[in-house]
């Protein structure tokens, strides 16, 4: 009979924008990398991975296929599954790479554009770089319970046709959500990205009261939208908000200098 349980707890984190870091001291940039050519090119680019900690590391780099829901939920799939893939024509030059303490190291990624890609629609996958438990961690282990955190970066990696340049966004509604049962209240909009790259936005509310002219301006929900796809975001009012507001939504998109604007009139 063991008269003790081991267990392990892997957390994995997930970053995706800009430079990130951890408490373990390690980052990564960029955490998109963003590929264009032709049909038979082959394109490169490479990342930097700093680790400024006093341990040694080993990653393991292995991609996967992924798309976001409309609610912004990410959701991961084996290589080649999804239609927009391009996990096959995704390398680096080796699976494993070591990273020891107060080093930094470049990963040259190479990106091999079939001759038969398509020449107008996007293609995405995810490259992630997953620490490797070391022995000495499984010994501890062996000794009684103990914890292991591995930590993982998922890097965003994306191929746009040279002749894909349309930056563009849809507002399809603007509705006013059921109040919750805490008396909560909040406005659902719904954009599609009928461009051909992907729509990195801010998506703003204004308020203003019909009665009173007292205006309310929401902190701005910030999205990122792959072409021809669909997204959800829901803005949450102030807490009692009552009374008759005529509403402005305005979604800025970068890369561009055009706005999305629509209007709906709310009775809270």
């Amino acid at each position: 009979m063991y008269n003790y349980f081991k267990f392990v707890l892997t957390f994995i984190f997930i970053q995706g924008f800009a430079l990130v870091g951890f408490s373990q001291g390690v980052s990564m940039s960029p955490t998109r990398l963003f590929f264009t050519g032709n049909p038979g090119e082959t394109v490169t680019q490479n990342v930097v991975i700093h680790n400024g900690s006093a341990n040694d590391y080993i990653f393991n780099i292995n991609v996967k296929d992924w798309n976001r829901e409309e609610d912004g939920t990410k959701v991961y799939f084996e290589p080649g599954i999804l239609k927009q893939t391009n996990s096959a024509w995704i390398s680096t030059l080796e699976k494993n790479i070591n990273l020891p303490a107060k080093s930094t190291q470049e990963v040259l990624v190479t990106m091999k554009i079939p001759a038969n890609a398509s020449t107008v629609e996007m293609t995405n996958s995810m490259l992630f770089f997953t620490q490797i438990g070391k022995q000495k961690d499984e010994l501890k282990l062996d000794k009684g319970i103990g914890i292991i955190a591995l930590f993982e970066f998922g890097l965003h990696v994306y191929y746009t046709p040279a002749a894909s340049n349309s930056v563009s966004v849809d507002i399809i509604s603007i509705e006013a959500t059921p109040k919750q049962v805490d008396n909560s209240q909040a406005v659902a909009i719904r954009l599609f990205n009928d461009g051909s790259v992907v729509n990195d936005a801010a998506v703003e509310l204004e308020l203003t009261n019909m009665d009173s002219g007292e205006e309310i301006k929401l902190t701005p929900i910030n999205l990122s939208m792959m072409p021809g796809t669909y997204q959800n975001i829901t803005h949450k009012l102030p807490e009692n908000i009552k009374g008759k507001y005529a509403g402005v939504i305005i979604v800025k998109m970068a890369g561009s200098n055009d706005l999305r604007v629509g209007e709906k009139s709310f009775e809270f």
